[in-house]
This record gives structure tokens, C-alpha cells and sequence, in this order.
């Protein structure tokens, strides 16, 4: 009963028109990863991650291309007011999500002051999608400044994103600088040139570092393959997402648990035959050495 009163003495003292609202958006970043045949038929399909942009039709940022979102719906949840979001706009009903960040400088949309909560989404090849297109993702850093300090370092460096098919090439630069004190370490990301709208690229790169960050130690890669597919082919999903080559016996070691071998092989294109394996439903992360 206490509690019953104090919330009604709350609600009679309560103004909601004396606070500001910002306006919220959901917004996806969709990820897909496709095989790109190459010119020598004895090699493998490359792996390539994609990511999934739509053309704005409307000011602000006409004409330029930017992830998939809405504002909210007050009477909604957030989950489900994405879900609705990729569905109708794009036709997209099948993929895994997870809460990406939130996003809220105040300068980030020119109309008013609007909080974007992201979401990262992964889906398959298999799913055709409209009112966009699929660009390959291909990102590159470099280290501009290293600065070790009493308590810990200044890490600056420079990252290129470029977003390309074959109608178009976006480029994008960021300004990342690492900033680590004692146990404290803050990470600043500044646009220095976007081909995005909004701060979407931003959005991106987070969608990126979250992704690759989860491979270390979750099966969320799964989500992007087949259901059946060889240990070459996850191998070189890994690769591309890392943005680095792994050695045999460590990625082996590292997602032996994660898959169960079938009886199945693929033979063809001029290479050895190899066994066909599928995600090991079971593994959990108290799997992981």
C-alpha cells in the first residue's frame, strides 16, 4: 500500500510538459555473407560480407544511401518495432538480432534531436531483399599516433570503409583514438568523411567491431553460413570478418566443438573432395578452451 501512495503522490507531482523528448529511430544494419566465383575454376568461391543500404528518397540527405530505420512506435517494443521495420521496408522476415548501441549526439540529425538505438542483424544470401542494395564491405586502419603514458596509452588511428558493388563506391574515414587510464579505457570515434547519411557510418563501424569482437568467443557466425558447408568455408568466413589470415590448427582447435561432421562430401572444381559438417546445436561457451 506504501508503495501504491508513493506512486500516486509521483504522478500528481509529475509534469510531463515541462521535459524535452527527443524523437527515437531503430535502426539495422544488416550483414549477409555470399561466395564470389572466381576466375580460376580450381579455386573456391571467395567469401565476401555485405552489408545491406537503402537510398533516402527525402530530405535531409536525399539521394544518399544510409541502413534501414523508422521512428518508433510509442505503443510498440523497440525489438519489435525494427522487426516490423525490416519487413516492410524491405522485405526482410528471417535473420538474428541483437541491440547494437544507441546512438544520441545532438547534432546528429539536422531536424531535431533524435536518438537512434541500433541493431545488429545477419542474415543469408538466400533472402532476396528490396528497396536497397547489397555493398561489399572492405575496411583498412592504420595507426596515426601511439603515445604511452605514466598510466596506461593514446592510441590513434585511421580507418577507410569503403562500400562498393558495381554501380557505385562509397568511401568513409574515421578518426578512432583509444584512450586508456589505469582500468578506464574510452574509445572516440570522429567522421572525417562519410558517402552515408546521417553519422550511419558510425553505426557501421560499431556493427563491425561488435561482430568481429563476437566471434572470439560465440557461435554467432553460424547465422551467416548455410546449414551445411565445409571447414574451408567457415575458415574463410572468419578470415574475411577478421580482416586477417588464421592458422589451420589454431582455428581448428578453436571451433572444433562448434561443428559435428556429416557423412556428406563436395568434390568438384578441381580441388580435393572435402566433408560436409553442420553447427553443433549443443556447443555452449563453457565449450570454449
Amino acid at each position: 500500500m506504501e508503495n501504491i501512495n508513493q506512486n500516486n503522490t509521483f504522478s500528481a507531482l509529475y509534469f510531463d510538459s515541462k521535459y524535452e523528448k527527443p524523437s527515437v529511430t531503430v535502426d539495422a544494419v544488416i550483414f549477409r555473407l555470399v561466395n564470389k566465383e572466381t576466375k580460376n575454376y580450381r579455386k573456391l568461391p571467395e567469401k565476401k560480407l555485405q552489408i545491406f543500404l537503402s537510398k533516402r528518397n527525402y530530405p535531409p540527405f536525399k539521394d544518399f544511401y544510409g541502413i534501414i530505420g523508422t521512428f518508433i512506435d510509442l505503443n510498440n517494443e523497440l525489438s519489435n518495432s525494427m522487426q516490423l521495420c525490416v519487413k516492410n521496408k524491405v522485405g526482410l522476415k528471417n535473420f538474428y538480432y541483437e541491440q547494437l548501441f544507441t546512438f544520441g549526439e545532438n547534432t546528429r540529425d539536422p531536424r531535431a534531436r533524435v536518438l537512434s538505438v541500433a541493431y545488429l542483424l545477419l542474415t543469408s544470401e538466400n533472402y532476396s531483399l528490396y528497396n536497397g542494395e547489397w555493398f561489399d564491405v572492405d575496411i583498412s586502419s592504420s595507426i596515426e599516433q601511439q603515445v604511452y603514458t605514466e598510466n596506461g596509452h593514446v592510441l590513434s588511428q585511421v580507418t577507410n570503409i569503403v562500400l562498393s558493388n558495381d554501380n557505385l563506391i562509397l568511401d568513409n574515414t574515421l578518426q578512432v583514438t583509444q584512450n586508456k587510464e589505469n582500468l578506464r579505457e574510452t574509445k572516440n570515434i570522429d567522421i572525417l568523411h562519410s558517402s552515408l547519411a546521417f553519422d550511419h557510418i558510425k553505426i557501421v563501424y560499431f556493427a563491425l567491431e561488435r561482430l568481429k569482437n563476437k566471434l572470439e568467443y560465440t557461435d554467432i557466425i553460424f547465422n551467416l553460413l548455410p546449414k551445411k558447408f565445409t571447414l574451408t568455408e567457415l575458415k574463410h568466413s572468419y578470415e574475411v570478418i577478421l580482416n586477417e589470415k588464421l592458422l589451420d590448427a589454431n582455428f581448428r582447435r578453436k571451433t572444433s566443438k562448434m561443428v559435428q561432421p556429416t557423412n556428406e562430401y563436395i568434390t568438384g572444381r578441381g580441388h580435393r573432395s572435402s566433408q560436409i559438417f553442420v553447427h553443433n546445436p549443443s556447443w555452449t561457451i563453457n565449450n570454449l578452451d
